[in-house]
């Protein structure tokens, strides 16, 4: 028993000497604290906040952008399948592939990319083979959109985004 209180009042001795040891300036702060004051690991609460929000909106693009290169597939299976059943597109057709240079435009600048001015290499001479080049680009961009982390800026994405933009211009002056 005598050994258990003097043991405690040990203890008890070095927790109040630790104390002002570290109130006197004799110790460094103890990790996560600074005085009296706890802090995040984040910093301030509001510095905190805007870290969340801005996880939040980047999230958000990034589900936009899977959604665009998902409506781009589509709009270019579909186009493939119209083109090859009828030979021609309707005025319908039209505003889709017009839909689709404008998703293309967006996936591409939600990629980290801008404007370029490289020529089509091994551009179509019939409007079948544009067509299908048009749906196996589409499909490729969305295959890579979803492979893809929010946190990477994909070349691969920027760069067949280039191509089915261009491609879709081709295709417009193909069908002039």
């Amino acid at each position: 028993m005598f050994k258990r209180l003097l043991f405690s009042l040990t203890f008890v001795l070095l927790c109040v000497s630790a104390v002002a040891a570290q109130r006197a300036g004799d110790l460094p702060p103890l990790p996560g604290t600074r005085g009296d004051r706890e802090l995040s690991p984040l910093g301030s609460p509001a510095e905190e906040m805007r870290t969340r929000a801005l996880i939040r909106h980047e999230e958000n693009a990034y589900r936009e952008m899977l959604e665009r290169a998902k409506e781009c597939a589509q709009i270019g299976a579909e186009l493939r399948t119209v083109f090859e059943r009828t030979k021609m597109l309707s005025r319908e057709d039209l505003k889709r592939l017009e839909r689709m240079e404008k998703l293309a435009r967006k996936i591409r600048s939600g990629a980290g990319g801008s404007d370029d001015d490289e020529e089509l290499q091994n551009p179509p001479a019939k409007l079948e083979a544009a067509f299908v080049r048009l749906a196996e680009l589409s499909e490729q961009i969305h295959k890579t959109v979803e492979k893809t982390s929010r946190l990477v800026v994909s070349a691969s994405v920027i760069e067949r985004s280039n191509e089915l933009i261009e491609l879709i211009a081709l295709t417009r002056m193909m069908l002039r």
